[in-house]
C-alpha cells in the first residue's frame, strides 16, 4: 500500500510546476549577458544559489578555469563598402588583413571525393575564403592549406549572423591537443551580404580588408550543481547551460528556469525518490566548447562512473513556434519510452528517434551512462523559418529576446522532461529496451559495412556483432524480469553505448566532429582507390583496422561480462 502511494504522489510532480517561478527566473536572466567568467555570468550563478538556499536544496559550487573566447568586433571592406561580421569563438584576430576574396563554390555541393576536397582546399592558398561551410574541421583544413581567413555565410535568409565556433577540441585541451588550437581569422557574414559578395566575385576578382577583434583567454568561472538524494546511490543528471549569447532567452534562460523549478519540486518530494537527481547549470557551453560539463565529468569521474544512470539535457525549451517534439536520444530506452510522453504533450507519436548528437554538453559518454535523452523542440517542417537548432532565425543572435518565448510551450517542455526524470527515478529497474536498440544498432552497422570499400574486411566484426546480439537479447530478458542492478546495467548498456558511439578511450573527450552509431568506421564509407589519393587510402585502411579491432575486442569484453553475469 505504501509503495503504491509513493508512485501516486511521484506521478504528480509535473502538476507542481509554477509558471510564476519560471517567469521570475527568465525575467532576471533577461537582464544579463551571461558569458562565462564575466560579472553577468557570476550574477546568474549567485541568483541560482540564492534561490536554492531559499528552497533548502543542497548544492555544490564548482569553480574552474577555462579558455573562453568571445567576439568584440569584426568587419570586412570590399570595394569601399563595409560589411558587418561576427567573429567566431577562437578566431585569430586580424587588423586590416588584406587578400584576394575567393568564393568556395564547391561548398554548396555534396558528395565530394577526397581528391576533389584536396584540390578544393589547395585553391585557398593566400586567399580570404568566402564559403557556405565554416565548422571546426573546415577551418583547420583551410589553415593547413594556407588560407588567410574564412568568411562563412549564414544560411538563414536575411541579415542574421549566428555566433559560431571553429574549435575542434571538446572542453579544455590537453597538451597533446595543442595542435588543434591553432586558428586563422574566421567570422560569420549574413546571407544577404554573402550573396552580394558572391555576385561581385562572379564578375571580377577583388581584394578584401578584414578586421576581427576578440576577447580570448583563461578565466575563472563558477557553476552550480544541486543534489537531491534518493533512497539508493544511483542518480539522474539533469542539466542545461546558463551561459548565453546576449540575453539568450530560448538558448538557454528558459531551460535554466525549468531546472531551478525541478530543484524545488524534487526537494519537496525527496522522501519519495528512489534514485536521486543532480541538477547542473553549465558554463563554457558556447564560449568555451562545452568546457564546463567536460570539466565536471573529469573532476567527478569516479562518482559519475559508479552512480550516474541517466543524463537528461535541456536546451532550447519554450521556443516560439516549436509545435513538435522530436525524440532525440541514445536509443537504449526504446522509442515508446519517450514516444508516449511526446504523444501525451503534442498529440503526435514519433515514427522514429534521432540518435544522439555530439553537441550540447554531451560530455558523459566515458562514464557508462546507459540512458541519454535531449529532446528537440521544433516547428513543423512546413512552418520552419530556419535550419538553426530550434527552427528560429534568432538562434545565437541579439534577437533571442523575451518575445521569442512561448509560455505554453515552456510549461509543456518543463512537464515532459520532469515526467521523464520521474519515470526513470522511480522505476524498480532502469527502463531499458535492448531488443529494440540492438535491432536499430545492428541495422546501422550492416548498412555501414555494405558501403565500406570491399578491401576493408568486416568478417570478424560481423561475427562478433552476431554473438553480441545474442547476449544482449538474453540480457534484455533479465532486465525486463527485474534481475539486473543499476551497476550491472551501467557496466553493460553504458559500456555498449560508449563503444559504438565513440572512438576514443573512456577518459578522453571526443573531438567535436563526426559522431553517431559506429561512426568510427562509418567515416570511411564511399571511398575507394579511384576517388582517393593513395597515401590517404593507405592511412584510412590503417585507421579502419585499428577501429575495427577496438570494436571487436570491446564487444568480446562485453560478451565475457554478460556471460559472467
Amino acid at each position: 500500500m505504501e509503495k503504491n502511494k509513493m508512485k501516486h504522489e511521484a506521478a504528480e510532480l509535473s502538476t507542481q510546476i509554477r509558471k510564476e517561478n519560471l517567469l521570475e527566473t527568465v525575467h532576471y536572466f533577461n537582464q544579463l549577458f551571461r558569458y562565462s567568467g564575466t560579472e553577468d555570468g557570476e550574477k546568474a550563478v549567485q541568483y541560482l544559489k540564492k534561490k536554492l538556499d531559499s528552497y533548502g536544496v543542497r548544492y555544490e559550487t564548482c569553480e574552474y578555469e577555462g579558455l573562453f573566447s568571445r567576439p568584440v568586433s569584426a568587419e570586412v571592406v570590399v570595394e569601399g563598402r563595409t560589411y558587418k561580421l561576427v567573429g567566431d569563438v577562437y578566431s585569430k584576430e586580424a587588423d586590416k588583413l588584406t587578400g584576394e576574396l575567393y568564393y568556395d563554390s564547391l561548398s554548396k555541393e555534396k558528395g565530394r571525393t577526397q581528391k576533389q576536397e584536396n584540390s578544393r582546399f589547395d585553391a585557398f592558398f593566400g586567399k580570404i575564403v568566402l564559403t557556405w561551410d565554416g565548422k571546426g574541421d573546415y577551418a583547420r583544413k583551410a589553415l593547413e592549406h594556407g588560407a588567410k581567413a574564412i568568411l562563412h555565410i549564414c544560411k538563414t535568409r536575411g541579415n542574421y549572423i549566428h555566433h559560431s565556433n571553429i574549435g575542434c577540441v571538446w572542453g579544455t585541451p590537453g597538451l597533446d591537443q595543442q595542435t588543434y588550437m591553432k586558428f586563422l581569422p574566421s567570422a560569420g557574414i549574413s546571407r544577404s551580404d554573402g550573396e552580394m559578395l558572391i555576385d561581385i566575385l562572379t564578375d571580377r576578382r577583388c581584394e578584401a580588408s578584414l578586421s576581427i577583434s576578440m576577447d580570448t583567454g583563461v578565466q575563472k568561472s563558477s557553476m552550480v550543481v544541486a543534489d537531491i538524494a534518493g533512497s539508493c546511490d544511483s542518480f539522474i543528471l539533469a542539466s542545461g547551460h546558463y551561459d548565453s549569447w546576449y540575453e539568450g532567452i530560448t538558448d538557454n534562460a528558459v531551460s535554466d528556469a525549468i531546472l531551478l523549478e525541478y530543484a524545488r519540486i524534487l526537494h519537496e518530494n525527496q522522501g519519495h525518490l528512489y534514485r536521486g537527481v543532480k541538477i547542473a547549470w553549465w558554463s563554457g557551453h558556447s564560449d568555451g566548447r562545452f568546457a564546463g560539463s567536460a570539466w565536471y565529468c573529469d573532476s567527478h569521474y569516479s562518482q559519475l562512473k559508479k552512480h550516474c544512470v541517466a543524463h537528461i539535457n535541456l536546451d532550447l525549451t519554450g521556443c516560439q513556434g516549436a509545435e513538435q517534439i522530436v525524440a532525440r536520444t541514445a536509443g537504449t530506452e526504446g522509442l515508446d519510452f519517450t514516444g508516449k510522453f511526446i504523444e501525451k504533450y503534442t498529440g503526435r507519436y514519433p515514427m522514429k528517434y534521432v540518435p544522439m548528437i555530439r553537441g550540447a554538453d554531451q560530455s558523459f559518454w566515458g562514464v557508462n551512462v546507459p540512458i541519454t535523452i535531449m529532446l528537440k523542440y521544433e516547428p513543423l517542417p512546413e512552418k520552419r523559418l530556419s535550419d538553426c537548432p530550434g527552427g528560429g532565425p534568432w538562434w545565437h543572435t541579439p534577437e533571442d529576446t523575451l518575445d521569442k518565448l512561448d509560455e505554453t510551450f515552456m510549461m509543456r517542455d518543463a512537464a515532459i522532461n520532469l515526467e521523464i526524470i520521474d519515470e526513470i527515478q522511480k522505476s524498480p529497474v532502469l527502463p531499458i529496451n535492448l531488443s529494440e536498440f540492438t535491432s536499430e544498432a545492428g541495422g546501422r552497422l550492416h548498412q555501414i559495412m555494405e558501403e565500406l570499400p570491399k578491401e576493408f574486411d568486416c568478417t570478424e566484426l560481423e561475427e562478433r556483432w552476431y554473438q553480441t546480439e545474442k547476449r544482449l537479447l538474453l540480457l534484455d530478458d533479465r532486465i525486463q524480469n527485474g534481475q539486473l542492478s543499476d551497476a550491472d546495467i551501467k557496466a553493460t548498456v553504458g559500456k555498449l553505448l560508449h563503444l559504438i558511439y565513440c572512438r576514443q578511450d573512456a577518459y578522453t573527450h571526443e573531438l567535436g566532429g563526426t559522431f553517431g552509431m559506429f561512426s568510427c568506421i562509418g567515416k570511411y564509407c564511399g571511398i575507394n582507390r579511384e576517388n582517393t589519393e593513395c597515401d590517404y587510402y593507405l592511412m584510412a585502411g590503417a585507421d579502419f583496422m585499428r577501429y575495427k579491432n577496438r570494436l571487436c575486442e570491446g564487444l568480446q569484453e562485453l560478451i565475457t561480462y554478460i556471460d559472467e553475469l
